[in-house]
Parts: structure tokens; sequence; C-alpha cells
């Protein structure tokens, strides 16, 4: 692999927060690298210092300077930057925009934005909304063939098989890829190779997002142990001091002087280790028989020739423990189901109860209710001093520190905030209010890799219920226990069906349906008598014991799901290092063990479906 891009020794910093402190990586020209990290930690200002001058504007990289160090680029070197408010010529068309020169033929262009969902190619950039903008300039990106492509948060507000598309697309990618992207099963996919920024420090791993927590688990672990071993030193040290005669000799000194020494490495401000981040969600009343149950809905949009139904005889009734992920593509239906039942609008047709001791919490996507003028204490505040939590009251500062907003944050004006940091500011107004069945819309949009593993934790203790639209694969995977799907039909409008299980569990068995046969073009053959068709020569009937094997299969890759589950928790929970350091490698080990019997017992219900199928 060829080195086709340096970063040396790069500082930076804001006022005096420290950005980057000392980060060197190379590039090579077939690199695939997911660069993470927690909100404010760097990641975007690395990475817009490293494409300089493709996509960021002049007024921005001149604050991009480096305090010390240099980026160092090959000759000739093509670099592409979609950011994540990309600037585009807003008098310009998508076409015209899209077909950057001759090389780029019209199918090229019309398959990219048919996969991308963007809007007519005739329509102008400044019609455009943000996430539009981002899909258009994601799809120039991928038609330019860059050296090297940046991509800052390239799936938000894209749905799953839109970023399916993506991951295939950049599979094949001639060139080199750098990332800046919270969402993992899009790194496990893409990145070969991790650089994490932590306090200014930029740690690199190869492999992709699953290894890179296994040996981000030792570096905390070794880091944590050395800074235990020097505090303890300290500690002795400052023991011997008191204890000490007044007359020293040389030795005596030396050992002071190390004393001092290691009292100034002590990690301090940035240098800290990150905080451990945990949410408490509050539960409401206690939920009652009835929670929410929908009967034959149907929902509805447009007129006349421009009507088309979005969802129709729906049927779902939740129980205690639901936590219900809500996919499918953008403009299917999914922010409308989930307003329907909020009563925000009336079905067409069919009902929607909801109990009387329900308690929706809601978090819209589009934070809308979100005061730009409003400091972040004064905005979760809501006028009040105090958040009242199940264990008690807490001061509104105490309970922002908990969301990990430092104390120089909380007086900062929301219009300030990164998205990520909005984001967290809407998760805590929603924390604050309380509810029994939380009501998530794209909940880990900007999110940090730290917050997200936070609000999984949350949500899976949660005693309540939950109801989550999102497009974030590995966090679904984590915390639903059912899904809803809106699977696309042939004339543009989506059928709805529940999947128990994982979202994994879902994908298998949607990839089970899609290899089904189909039945033929025309509708169904015509019985051509009422006797049972001939069993096709070498066929064999089920057994009795492979009936009743076909007849538990779904019983067990249930437990099977429910164990990786489990495992998954356990070996990500942020305290695993501290409390169970030792174990991480035979937890490993055991969930790979895990995946495997789920995926072995997935193969067989096919084998037998499949078996019964042809003896039917």
């Amino acid at each position: 692999m060829t080195t086709i891009l340096t970063v040396q020794d790069l500082h930076k910093r804001f006022g005096n927060r420290v950005v980057l402190n000392g980060v060197s990586f190379a590039v090579g020209d077939r690199d695939r690298i997911g660069l993470i990290g927690a909100n404010g930690s760097g990641k975007s200002t690395l990475l817009k210092m490293i494409v300089r001058g493709a996509g960021v504007s002049e007024r921005e990289a001149a604050l991009l300077e480096p305090d010390q160090g240099q980026v160092t680029w090959r000759r000739d070197l093509v670099l592409e930057y979609v950011a994540q408010e990309p600037r585009l010529d807003e008098a310009a068309t998508i076409r015209t925009t899209l077909a950057r020169s001759e090389e780029i033929y019209d199918y090229e262009i019309e398959t990219v934005a048919d996969a991308l969902q963007l809007p007519p190619l005739a329509s102008t950039i400044g019609t455009l909304s943000i996430g539009e903008r981002r899909r258009v300039a994601l799809a120039r990106a991928l038609l330019g063939k860059p050296d090297i492509l940046a991509l800052d948060e390239p799936t938000n507000h894209l749905d799953v098989r839109t970023v399916e598309w993506i991951e295939d697309r950049l599979a094949q990618w001639p060139g080199a890829l750098i990332v800046v992207t919270h969402d993992r099963s899009f790194l496990d996919k893409v990145a070969t190779r991790i650089c994490e920024m932590d306090r200014g420090k930029l740690h690199g791993y190869d492999g992709d997002y699953t290894e890179f927590l296994l040996k981000q688990a030792e570096r905390l672990t070794v880091e944590t142990e050395h800074e235990r071993v020097r505090a303890a030193f300290v500690n002795r040290e400052i023991d011997w001091i008191r204890r000490a005669p007044q007359a020293r000799g040389v030795k005596a000194k030396a050992r002071v002087d190390r004393f001092d020494a290691a009292v100034a490495s002590r990690p301090v401000g940035d240098q800290l280790l990150p905080r451990e981040l945990e949410l408490r969600l509050p539960t409401g009343p206690r939920l009652g028989s009835t929670i929410i149950e929908l009967e034959e809905v149907a929902k509805r949009v447009g007129e006349g020739d421009a009507a088309r139904t979005l969802f129709s005889g729906l049927t779902l009734v939740m129980k205690k423990g639901d936590r219900i992920g809500i996919v499918g593509r953008n403009g299917a239906g999914k922010t409308t189901l989930i307003r329907t039942i909020l009563g925000e609008l009336a079905p067409d047709e069919g009902t929607v109860v909801v109990g009387q001791n329900t308690r929706p919490a809601y978090l819209e996507q589009s934070r809308r209710d979100l005061v730009a003028e409003n400091t972040v204490v004064e905005e979760v505040a809501d006028g009040y001093d105090h958040v009242e939590l199940e264990d008690g009251r807490v001061h509104v500062k105490s309970f922002l520190k908990t969301m990990g907003f430092p104390a120089t944050v909380v007086d900062s004006k929301v219009g300030q905030l990164s998205g990520g940091e909005r984001n967290r500011v809407q998760l805590a107004k929603l924390l604050r209010r309380g509810g029994n069945v939380l009501v998530l819309d794209e909940p880990t949009n900007d999110l940090d890799l730290v917050t997200l593993g936070a609000l999984e934790h949350a949500l899976i203790a949660f005693p309540g219920c939950a109801l989550i639209v999102s497009h974030d694969r590995w966090f679904l995977d984590r915390v639903a226990t059912g899904i809803l799907a809106f699977d696309d039909l042939p004339n543009g409008e989506s059928n709805v069906t529940f999947y128990e299980g994982s979202y994994s569990s879902y994908q298998a068995k949607r990839r089970q349906r899609d290899l089904a046969p189909k039945p033929p073009a025309g509708g169904p053959p015509r019985a051509a008598s009422p006797t049972r068709p001939p069993v096709s020569k070498g066929a064999r009937k089920l057994s009795f014991k492979e009936t009743e094997e076909l007849a538990s299969m779904e019983a067990q890759i249930e437990r099977a799901e429910v164990k990786v589950a489990g495992l998954e928790s356990t070996l990500f929970d942020p305290n695993i290092v501290r409390t169970r350091g030792s174990e991480i490698p035979k937890l490993t080990e055991e969930l790979e063990l895990a995946r495997k019997d789920v995926g072995r017992l997935y193969t067989r219900w096919q084998e037998l479906e499949k078996l019964a199928a042809t003896t039917a």
C-alpha cells in the first residue's frame, strides 16, 4: 500500500480547550479508516484539516490552521469531502451538480440518484432541505472517484436500504476512504482500520469496529492500571514525607523529586479518563393491562390520483417490556404511524386504543421544540430548579452532569451547540418529563458512541415500553424485542409486518422470505385436480423427529438470540473493563460461538422448511 497523505504532530487549541495534542498518522491509497470519538473530541476538525481546499471555505480553512505540525499530501492528490452541511451552488440543478465531467454518463447519474432517493434531477439546489443537499453531495462525491473520499456522518437521515447500498458501493471503492460516523454496523462493514480521537490524541487500531472494542478495552485497562499505580505511589510517598525526619540526604531529595514528578503527571482537565455516562430513564406511572392497541388501522395521504396508502390492516398489541423497532425506507410512513398512535393524526380506518395509564414521552426527529436562544440549563429546566427522578429530586445542573454535559457547556446557548449536543439536550428534556412508553424518532442521529452505549443500557433496563424509529441497525439489534417493518410493494406502497426478535432475526427472516420461490406471473396456476401432486423422485417426507424439531425451531432460535443479547449487553457494558477485565477474552469467545449457533439454527430451520414444502 502506497502512502498518499501524512499527518505529523498536529496541535490545535480553541481558546483554553485543547482539541488536537500531537496527532500523527498516515493514509494509504487503499485505506478504509473509521474516525470515531466523543462529540467535541476533534473528529470533524481533524477531517477538515486533512481535506483543506476540498469543500472547506477559505474562512474556515484559516481558522483551522494548525498551531503546530503539518499535513503532507501526495502531488496531484484528488480529495472529496462531504460535510454535514455541504456547500453547493444553489442556482444549479441536481443534474448539473452531479454531471461534473464528461466522463460521468447519464445512466450513472440516474442509478446513483435513484439509490440515494434524490429529488427530481431538474430541481435546483436552493430548493432542497439540508438532508436532500447532503444526499446530493454524497452522490456527487461517489460519481467523482477521488483518491481520498472523506465523509462526515454519511448515514444520518438515510434509511437502512440506502445505507446498505452505500456499503456495497464503498466495498468496491478504488481509492482511500475516511469516514466520521456513529453508525457501528456501517463501520463494521466498511472500515478496515479505526482511528479514535480521545483527549486530543489519536489511537489507531487495525480491524473493524468489533475488533476495535476489544483493543480499546485493553488500552483503557492499561491506562487505568498506570493511573492506579501512580496514585498508590503518591499516597505512599505522602505518608513517607509526613514521617521522614527533617534532615534529608541526597537520596531523600531524589525521592521527593520522584514524588513531585508523579504528582505533576496526574491527568487533569481534558487528560482525565472519560467519565462513564449513565442515563437514568424516569419511568412514569405503572402501566395498565392495556398499553397501546391497534386494530385494522389504515392511513392514506394525498388526494385524487396522487393519493396513496401508507399502511392498512395494521393490528398490533403492545405488551409490557416491548421495545419495538420501526424500520422502512424514507417516506414509507414511519413517522406518520407514530403520530397516529399518539393521537396527532386520526386513522382513516380502524381503531387506536391508548391505555388509561399509558404516558408516552415523545422524542421527535425534527427537534423543532428547542429554543436556540435558551441556555442548555434553561431549556432542560423549563422554569424548574430540580428534576424529579425515581429515587428523589436532583438539581438540574447535577442532572445535566449525568447526561455528559460539562459545566462549561450547561450555560451555553442551544443554538451554539453541535448536532450531537442538541440531540442530547432533547434527550435530557425527554428524560426529565418521564413516561412509561418512550416514543423515539431517530434517537441516534448525531449522538456519539459513548451516549449511544449509555442510551442502549438505559433502554434495556427500562421497565416500560418503547417504540423506536431508527436506521441504526446495531442499536436496534441491542435494544429491540421486535421489529415493525414497512416492506415495499410493487405499487410503491408498503406492507407493514411485525417480526418477533432482534433486528438480525428480522433480517434473516426477510432473506428467507426473499429466497422463497415466487408464484408465476399472472396469478396462481389453476389446479388440474384436487389430488395431491406427486412427490418428485428422491424427495422424502419429514420424519416424526424432524417434524417435532421444526415445530420447536422458533423457540430454539429465540432462546439462542436471548443468549446473544445477554452476552452483548455484558461485553459492551462500559464497566466491564473495571469489573471483569480478565474475562473479556472468554466472553468474546462465548459471544462468537453464540452468534454461530444462531446462524446454524436459521440454516437448519430453512432446511426443514424446504423439506416440508417439497413433501407437502
